[in-house]
């Protein structure tokens, strides 16, 4: 079973549809003072389906996968503009297994060009197996949103649980933090192939 949560991080949670943890989301960022962290484990996902740049990228156009991606990226522009009027921590902590899997040198082109707008990404080859590690949420110390991806090889969202533990959350906390002090810190947008694999 791959990135499952553990029961620990479960126990006392309210399981969620994925509108569920769309809405849950929004309550809880409107919530948010000070720091918002997402742990990102899965080394490959499925996005939602008709996402352009992926199928291009999928299809052998970089380049067109570029220029979407950017076209995307500008779209968030009012989230960023927020979380700088907000003076918000905004980090994504990206786990990283190699080599590469055909979705992360789509995913780098990605963060390359968000990293560029002002995002802050953090990337880590973890020092436990990859696959031990959930994706999560954390929203200051008072709520985390835990994804449900299912147990296939690839990461497809559907739902999660809402947590407001303080044991729970101070654990999750704990995970980032380990990551950041004994994960060892890779920098993928240095030479990161810019095409798909064959």
């Amino acid at each position: 079973m791959m990135h499952q949560p553990p029961a620990w991080s479960l126990d006392g949670s309210e399981r969620l549809t994925l509108e569920g943890f769309l809405e849950s989301f929004g309550e809880a960022w409107a919530r948010t003072e000070r720091r918002f962290l997402k742990l990102e484990c899965w080394q490959s996902y499925r996005e939602a389906d008709g996402v352009r740049s992926q199928e291009a990228f999928q299809a052998g156009d970089v380049a067109l996968a570029r220029r979407l991606l950017e076209e995307e990226a500008m779209e968030d522009q009012p989230l960023r503009d927020e979380v700088r009027s907000r003076n918000l921590e905004f980090t994504r902590v990206r786990l990283l297994s190699y080599p590469l899997t055909n979705y992360l040198h789509y995913e780098m082109i990605n963060y390359e060009v968000r990293s560029r707008l002002g995002e802050r990404i953090e990337f880590f080859v973890p020092p436990s197996p990859v696959h031990s590690y959930f994706d999560f949420l954390l929203f200051d110390s008072h709520t985390a949103l835990i994804h449900d991806y299912g147990s296939g090889p690839v990461g497809y969202q559907t739902g999660g649980w809402l947590t407001h533990a303080p044991k729970t959350l101070h654990a999750l906390a704990g995970i980032a933090t380990d990551l950041r002090t004994r994960g060892e810190r890779a920098w993928p947008l240095e030479g990161a192939p810019d095409r798909p694999r064959a």
